[in-house]
């Protein structure tokens, strides 16, 4: 499945220039503008376009789209900042990012992400152990996909890991692989610059979060030297650049799901330029009034894993952690006719695989299949939301307001083990 043709995004354009052809300034002119404070003027200039991406006139526009997408702003903000300044490929450690508090590009709800930057001409060891989290995919990647950095060139999934008794292991990362017995290793491309593990939790209850560390075994015991002006200049060039761009390409993928969406259609799942050579995406705006509700239906793929959830439509997943905005094949009801049916509405209708809307009108309907042998399309259908009981089956359970209660707490539960800190 990964040599098919790629689908490019929500706007079906080019994302961008690679950020290894970027030409930098002289290294004197940013001395200087970092040491006369214009370095930080440009990148406060920059702060000020990305804002204009949610006040452009294609944007989403009510106040409270508005208030969304500046929120979004801010939260990318700081996750630019973070991963430009915070993230040293010579002393590298994780990055909780895409997470509960800084959401972009249609994160999954029950995936965790961690991010390191690397160097493809240093050696890394990875050490931790593999508990019970569903399954992880470990990738190293030329770089961020919005910044036009989409090539994906080499992946370890946790099925392929060798363990101890104990569940510890170790993975090497490098050029070449050393002579010797190496059970888990990833080569390093020439452009590799970044490392990225998601683990994957469907059981939110019970499942324990594989644990990782990293060192970079050709700095182990060395100092960094000190920042220069020059450094620190490129460094606010990079995260203005970072946060524009982000917010620009995302603010487009959401806008293109909203244009090309159609009345009772589902967008089929696919693999995307950016994306990993396991993941199939399925994205679609929905449309929908106040006593208004979707319900899909489909087969179940045969898949290792799948799942809905909602996003919004700055291409942030919704609320999972205080509503149901998510589900995967362990917290969805199969029904007895081995079908799903999956019910978007704006409150609550009582029925077990409910996905809460908040009362948006507007968002993204989103499913994946990931390790997938086949690729089934669900279908779509706009009933009112009274309506809802009589096109389901008979047997479909009733949720009482105490036990959807329930459930949402044992979702915050999960959130507070598997993100402790902001």
């Amino acid at each position: 499945m990964a040599d098919e043709e790629r689908a490019l995004g929500g706007m079906g354009s080019e994302i961008g220039s690679k950020t290894r052809d970027r030409v930098r300034n002289d290294p004197n002119v940013d001395a200087q503008r970092l040491v006369t404070g214009r370095a930080w003027e440009d990148f406060c200039d920059r702060l000020k376009e990305a804002g204009q991406h949610i006040l452009a006139e294609s944007a989403p526009p009510t106040p409270r789209d508005r208030a969304e997408g500046f929120r979004h702003l801010a939260n990318v903000t700081q996750a630019g900042i973070r991963h430009v300044f915070n993230m040293d490929p010579s002393y590298p450690r994780w990055l909780r990012n895409p997470d509960s508090t800084s959401k972009a590009g249609a994160e999954n709800a029950d995936n965790l992400y961690l991010f390191c930057k690397i160097r493809s001409n240093h050696r890394y060891r990875i050490t931790g152990r593999r508990n019970t989290a569903m399954a992880f995919l470990l990738e190293t990647k030329e770089g961020y996909m919005q910044l036009g950095d989409t090539e994906n060139y080499a992946t370890l999934d946790s099925e392929q890991l060798v363990t101890n008794a104990d569940g510890t292991f170790e993975i090497l990362l490098a050029r070449e692989r050393p002579a010797g017995n190496v059970q888990n290793f990833v080569p390093l491309h020439e452009h590799a610059t970044q490392c990225l593990i998601r683990q994957y939790i469907v059981d939110w209850d019970e499942e324990v979060l594989a644990e990782f560390e990293i060192v970079d075994l050709d700095t182990e015991g060395a100092s960094p030297e000190p920042l220069t002006p020059v450094d620190v200049a490129r460094m606010l060039d990079d995260a203005a650049d970072w946060i524009e761009t982000t917010q620009r390409v995302w603010n487009e993928w959401g806008q293109g799901y909203r244009d090309r969406r159609r009345e009772g259609v589902l967008a089929p799942a696919e693999l995307y330029v950016g994306g990993a050579d396991d993941i199939r995406y399925g994205n679609d705006g929905y449309e929908l009034g106040p006593d208004e509700a979707l319900i899909i239906t489909g087969e179940p793929p045969e898949a290792r894993y799948w799942h809905y959830q909602l996003v919004d439509l700055w291409m942030a997943s919704m609320d999972y952690a205080n509503r149901q905005t998510s589900l995967n094949q362990h917290q969805l009801q199969i029904d007895t006719d081995g079908r799903y049916r999956v019910v978007i509405a704006h409150r609550d209708p009582g029925v077990p695989n409910w996905l809460d809307t908040a009362g948006r009108e507007q968002g993204i309907v989103q499913y994946r299949y990931v390790w997938t042998h086949n690729n089934p399309l669900p279908t779509l259908e706009k009933v009112g939301f009274d309506e809802i009981r009589a096109m389901l089956p008979a047997d479909t359970p009733l949720v009482t307001a105490a036990s959807r209660r329930e459930a949402i707490a044992r979702r915050q539960a999960h959130l507070r083990r598997r993100e402790p800190t902001c």
